[in-house]
């Protein structure tokens, strides 16, 4: 059985589960440099729904199922994050942190300044797509004709699909291209060096301008 890379949406070290991240008051300075390089970690929770009282509140579910709170304390509220935070989005939280809420069970308290991304898929299509990412590197063969060969190319948009030829890859779009912007997507997270890299990992993609919260 070949090991989980790290960099694979389903490595549960680098992306684990809501009882495996660390607490806040675990954060600090005796935190970080306990092991080196700077640990690497980013939660990813699938959105069951949201509503809004005095600020964005999302009901999320992670890896294994388990139900938590995300509450944006954000300066805007999450108010620039509502119109992403529908069902079956997923939310990835680069250091995510367990907070205990006076009145709610354990969950996530955003602040401004957290590294926060919604992406437009499903969390079970995200890790289905990480795990095909890799396998698809490890055959490189052919979509169209399935042919395995030195002269194969990569799709220059999702740096997944594999293609022998122009040909090939013209007659394969229809069938690639409703997978080709998830491969983009979890792309970002499969290049990421989650091992070794000295400095923080952020999201490229600056947050949405502000907007008023809207009542549901």
């Amino acid at each position: 059985m070949v090991p989980l890379s790290t960099s694979d949406l389903n490595n549960p070290n680098t992306y684990p589960t809501f009882l495996n991240l660390p607490a806040e008051y675990e954060l600090n300075d005796a935190y970080f440099s306990s092991t080196k390089p700077r640990k690497h970690w980013c939660f990813l929770g699938g959105v069951v729904s949201s509503n809004v009282l005095v600020r964005l509140m999302l009901q999320v579910e992670d890896k294994k199922g388990h139900g938590i709170l995300v509450a944006f304390h954000t300066d805007d509220r999450g108010a620039s994050f509502q119109a992403q935070c529908t069902p079956g989005s997923t939310i990835a939280v680069l250091y995510a942190t367990q907070h205990t809420f006076a009145f709610s069970p354990p969950g996530l308290r955003l602040e401004e300044g957290a590294h926060i991304k919604v992406f437009p898929h499903t969390l079970e299509a995200m890790l289905r797509t990480s795990k095909a990412v890799f396998e698809r590197d490890r055959t490189a063969k052919c979509e169209g004709c399935g042919r395995a060969d030195a002269n194969v190319k990569k799709c220059a948009r999702c740096k997944t699909a594999w293609y022998c030829s122009k040909t090939c890859q013209m007659n394969g779009w229809v069938a690639h291209k409703d997978e080709c912007a998830i491969f983009r997507d979890v792309q970002w997270f499969v290049t990421r060096n989650w091992e070794t890299a000295i400095n923080t990992h952020t999201f490229p993609v600056e947050r949405p301008p502000w907007r008023a919260l809207v009542q549901h």
